[in-house]
């Protein structure tokens, strides 16, 4: 299960996203996610599902459900025309503070 300072690390992830701080949404991951992914392939990434011309990205939530809570954290990206999610599935401690070290963009 996870707890509430993961989710609330999922939410401020998911938000800087949103607005476009990729920088901030970069230093939300552990040192092991940035080993594998820069900044501007954060951006890539993510303006590939959501593109600049998406409009506003509301509403921004967790989607709780018994079948994927002990899985993984599921955050929707709310849209004019439809939804698009990133799928938080693990995080670390970098020097004693928490960090995603796994997720996923799109829904499953």
């Amino acid at each position: 299960m996870f707890d509430q300072k993961q989710k609330s690390l999922a939410l401020e992830f998911a938000r800087s996203l949103s607005k476009r701080d990729y920088r901030q949404a970069y230093n939300v991951l552990s040192l092991n996610a940035q080993s594998q992914l820069t900044e501007d392939g954060l951006r890539e990434q993510f303006e590939s599902m959501i593109p600049l011309d998406w409009g506003d990205i509301d509403p921004i939530e967790l989607e709780e459900n018994p079948a994927w809570d002990e899985m993984f954290l599921y955050v929707v990206l709310g849209g004019d025309s439809y939804s698009e999610a990133i799928i938080v599935n693990s995080f670390a401690s970098d020097d004693e503070i928490p960090k995603i070290d796994s997720f996923q963009f799109g829904r499953p």
